[in-house]
């Protein structure tokens, strides 16, 4: 019977493997994955035979590396290294950032671009008003479930 450690190692380099493939890298070929991580982190170099152990579900990163590779995969540490929680993490390149008039940052994703400036009227209501829109949303949607 397949212990619990062994079990989590393959399931992390099942999730490895994807990612990895989704990038568009071999992972017949843990020297050029080596390769490739150790050149965007440099403080963080790993060698082929680490990679070969992650691939063959003989090892699971350390934190240090788990972090690194993570962020390098464009995954949460979280999902790559338990499976749970949020897959993607939204990068600041993929986001649109916009600075309303009272200093309060907003971030969206760019298929949500359109309500930037819906977010920036909200930021110029009084707290009142801001409670009367939330509650006029929230009948919107709940319309909107009803007739889905």
């Amino acid at each position: 019977m397949e212990t619990t450690n062994e079990k989590l190692r393959e399931e992390f380099s099942l999730r490895l493997k994807k990612e990895l493939e989704r990038m568009g890298l071999p992972i017949t070929s843990p020297t050029r994955i080596a390769a490739e991580f150790s050149a965007k982190y440099p403080g963080n170099k790993i060698a082929s035979q680490t990679v070969r152990k992650w691939l063959f579900a003989e090892a699971i990163p350390t934190q240090a590396k788990l972090v690194a590779l993570a962020e390098w995969l464009e995954v949460s540490e979280q999902w790559l290294r338990f499976g749970t929680g949020r897959r993607r993490v939204v990068k600041a390149a993929d986001a649109v950032h916009t600075l309303g008039e009272r200093g309060v940052a907003v971030v969206v994703g760019k298929n949500q671009a359109a309500v930037v400036p819906v977010v920036e009227l909200l930021a110029k209501l009084s707290p009142k008003n801001v409670r009367l829109v939330e509650s006029m949303v929230r009948c919107v949607l709940a319309s909107q479930n009803e007739d889905e």
